[in-house]
């Protein structure tokens, strides 16, 4: 007993989880770096874009324009609009969706909507039917007009650049759409009835209105949100993984057969590798850490033919399999599964420090990168390119200075005014 809690302890806990700590240390690393030359590139590509649009608001008198363009986006609008404009940007508009639609839906969603649902059976009485029909289209008309006020008083561009808005039009949709598939079945058209039900399932996706509310999670949903173009990658890299595995398992343990003489622990009807399909979905399950050993255990024999022409009673060599699997294992279950946890943990890390940040400056005057206008961006990228011509003049180290004058000739600076290439260094 003491040998293998031993041996758990060191091994399972300890080695493993050093193993893990190197592959998620090693990939931040990477990370970084390439992420620092990203935006070292997306600098200069910000300071050759201020340098232009200077050059071309000095020839043609731009300011009178770009003054205009200063002002806020609803300064023309009518009386109408704009009062519609005020009660939508206010806070109070999203507590008394809240209180209407939050804490009655809270009880409808979260209550009356599933349980609903839930409480319908064969013959139900006209009466219970025609009070939850009633809810229903009550909340699906306060969503739509929801919608609609916030449709006029931003406009259709403003309103869905924003994708809680997206979302809250997608669920008065689906609430249009189920109640006019319960009509066509209130009128025996011929529909059909899957499609009702799943409408009707569909009428959950309400409850993810009461996400806007919750600050929490919303910070959750959007560090997943930035999270998902690396994720896409890790999912890519998964897929090519699994693909020459199932491929491999195929040719490996295509032949492979369970009987009385070799019965079978994991190997089944439902996990084989006769075929790529179902190669793929038993990988998929091993990855998930189910069942592996067994199924490493069944594909291997000694009393078997292990030929390439082999009919009856075929397996693969000894050798073959444990490393097929177990190096399966390392990379889905040990390097994989946890690059991509720390991909998420590290977004999440970031969307921590902005609202910290965001929190301890205030919304308006905030210095972090998440709040800085793109113009704000390239305002700091030439006051740091002005900063390297004047420090460059007080460095007494004869070396520094070099290095200085290499990093200015290296960034590529459009012809502008008098210069023509670079500026001399003060070196």
């Amino acid at each position: 007993m003491i040998y293998f809690i031993s041996f758990l302890l060191l091994v399972g806990f300890f080695v493993l989880n050093m193993f893990v700590g190197v592959v998620v240390e090693n990939f931040h690393k990477c990370k970084e770096a390439l992420e620092a030359e990203m935006k070292e590139q997306a600098r200069q590509k910000r300071l050759e874009r201020k340098l232009k649009r200077q050059k071309y608001e000095t020839e043609y008198g731009q300011k009178k324009k770009r003054r205009e363009k200063s002002q806020p986006y609803w300064h023309s609008y009518g009386p109408t609009r704009l009062f519609l404009h005020n009660i939508v940007t206010s806070k109070y508009f999203d507590l008394a969706i809240a209180a209407v639609i939050g804490k009655l839906e809270a009880r409808k969603d979260g209550g009356i909507n599933v349980i609903s649902m839930a409480m319908e059976f064969y013959m139900m009485p006209v009466g219970l039917k025609y009070v939850l029909k009633t809810l229903n289209y009550f909340f699906t008309a306060v969503f739509t007009l929801e919608s609609a006020i916030k449709l006029v008083a931003l406009g259709v561009r403003r309103f869905f650049s924003e994708r809680w808005n997206q979302l809250d039009i997608s669920i008065v949709i689906l609430s249009i759409a189920g109640i006019i598939f319960e009509e066509f079945e209130a009128l025996e058209l011929p529909i059909n009835p899957t499609i009702i039900r799943v409408m009707r399932v569909l009428r959950i996706a309400r409850v993810l209105k009461l996400l806007k509310m919750a600050k929490g999670i919303r910070s959750l949903l959007d560090t997943v949100g930035e999270a998902l173009p690396q994720v896409g990658n890790l999912g890519s890299l998964f897929f090519l993984l699994f693909f020459i595995f199932a491929a491999l398992g195929v040719e490996l343990f295509g032949k492979l057969e369970c009987s009385d003489e070799h019965p079978c622990d994991g190997l089944g009807e439902h996990a084989h590798f006769k075929n790529f399909g179902m190669a793929f979905l038993t990988l998929f399950r091993i990855a998930t850490g189910d069942n592996w050993n067994g199924i490493m255990k069944d594909a291997l024999r000694d009393d078997c033919d292990p030929s390439d022409r082999c009919e009856s009673n075929c397996c693969v060599d000894p050798i073959l399999a444990p490393c097929f699997f177990i190096i399966f294992v390392l990379i889905s279950q040990f390097v994989l599964v946890n690059v991509v946890v720390a991909v998420l943990m590290k977004h999440l890390e970031e969307s921590n420090k902005r609202e910290e940040a965001s929190d301890g400056h205030g919304i308006g005057g905030t210095d972090t990168d998440a709040n800085k206008t793109d113009t704000d961006v390239e305002d700091n990228a030439d006051s740091s390119q002005k900063d390297l011509d004047i420090n460059g003049t007080d460095r007494k180290n004869e070396k520094g200075c070099l290095l200085v004058h290499g990093k200015y000739m290296e960034t590529p600076l459009p012809k502008h005014n008098d210069h023509n290439g670079h500026s001399p260094m003060p070196c």
